[in-house]
């Protein structure tokens, strides 16, 4: 995974994933949704079959990074919660 950014102001951010698709960016983007100082959370694939998506996340209040830190913290969290769930059944 390589991410480029492409605009970044105080309060949004404009990113390219490389190597990821809707599964990363789905997660990423309802992350971003729990945080009620994001305003924009969404992403664009422009061709199926080349792994590369366009996100843009926007905030009314803070910084887009912590924002997307945040996000990530929540995904690590979630993930976790999800293996600690599977490894009680198998």
């Amino acid at each position: 995974m390589e991410i480029k950014i492409l605009d970044e102001s105080k309060e949004k951010i404009e990113f390219e994933i490389d190597g990821e698709d809707h599964t990363l960016c789905n997660a990423l983007r309802d992350a971003l949704w729990k945080n009620p100082n994001v305003e924009v959370a969404a992403y664009s694939v422009d061709h199926p079959l080349i792994n590369k998506v366009k996100m843009v996340v926007a905030v009314s209040k803070g910084n887009p990074r912590d924002a997307l830190l945040k996000a990530v913290e929540i995904i690590k969290k979630e993930f976790k919660m999800i293996g600690a769930e599977f490894s009680k059944v198998v």
